[in-house]
């Protein structure tokens, strides 16, 4: 729940996409909606907010105006919430933190661990999905930090580090794939493939590189939840492209393997950032370092980024 209305929070991303098309994409709505609701802020402050073109729309200066205020109802609105929230809690820590699917067993058991032998108790609010919840969320003031892969810059989101990975075939090891060194993408396309849908921010890119091997794939499983990817690997329905931490607790386990594409350079980076309206105060700074300390332990256990 928040005091800020949705069509001033669209507004902000409207102001950050310069572009209706992208805005919409960002929040999962339609252009025309979008667009409605820009025209009932317009209507309701009785002014010009953006100038409309072929290129995009800007900010008019009474938009500019606005916008700088909302930025500022934005933290006030975060912070008054966590006021209230915190009224009858106890010393506990609260962490709001965004987290990409995959990233949930290898990074959140640990990281807990690791905040309460430095700060104490902590009350973990975990929100675990796709870029779009993310970027949803971390907009509307209800996260205090995001890990994810391939975070855009917005206004809202404070990138304050960043990991590369380089996609590997991952398969069980009983699969039938021979050998443990690198392997080309044609030699991996030769088996089933369960792959990420668009809802996942590696789709486009991983399909580009598919294609232009010029092979037609045998797909197994097409989903946005990286949970079921690697349930599907784990019973041999074949290979997915994946990023080292996502696969580094299973590979540690003997669940799957990980091998390399060989003359192939598909990246995630992992992204860390701070939220506008982050509430942890003097926390933030100790909760950021476990977090780095927790990715570079992952980094150390398996193949370099």
């Amino acid at each position: 729940m928040s005091a800020i209305s949705k069509e001033i929070r669209s507004f902000l991303v409207v102001s950050e996409a310069a572009s209706i098309r992208e805005a919409a994409h960002r929040l999962n709505i339609s252009a025309p909606a979008l667009s409605r609701q820009m025209q009932i802020l317009e209507r309701s402050y009785g002014a010009r907010l953006l100038v409309r073109s072929a290129g995009g729309v800007s900010l008019t200066p009474e938009g500019a105006l606005l916008r700088a205020e909302a930025l500022k109802w934005v933290d006030a609105d975060a912070a008054f919430t966590q006021r209230l929230r915190r009224g009858d809690r106890d010393s506990r820590t609260l962490v709001r933190l965004g987290v990409m699917e995959g990233l949930v067993t290898p990074v959140v058991p640990t990281l807990v661990r690791r905040l309460e032998r430095h700060l104490g108790p902590v009350e973990l609010d975990l929100v675990v999905g796709s870029n779009p919840l993310l970027h949803e969320k971390s907009e509307a003031s209800e996260l205090d930090i995001v890990l994810a892969y391939n975070l855009p810059r917005l206004a809202h989101l404070s990138i304050v580090d960043g990991f590369d990975y380089t996609l590997g075939v991952c398969h069980a090891p009983d699969l039938g794939i021979e050998g443990t060194g690198p392997i080309t993408m044609q030699e991996a396309l030769q088996w089933p493939l369960c792959l990420p849908s668009s809802a996942l921010s590696m789709h486009t890119r991983l399909m580009a590189e598919i294609l232009s091997v010029r092979v037609n794939p045998k797909v197994a499983l097409n989903t946005n939840s990286i949970g079921t990817i690697m349930s599907f690997l784990r019973d041999g329905h074949g290979i997915a492209f994946l990023p080292w931490p996502d696969v580094s607790q299973d590979v540690a386990a003997g669940r799957l393997a990980f091998r390399p594409i060989k003359s192939r350079r598909m990246t995630e980076r992992l992204s860390l950032a701070i939220c506008r309206g982050n509430a942890l105060g003097d926390a933030t700074g100790p909760v950021l370092e476990e977090i780095r300390a927790v990715i570079v332990a992952l980094d150390q256990e398996g193949p370099a980024p």
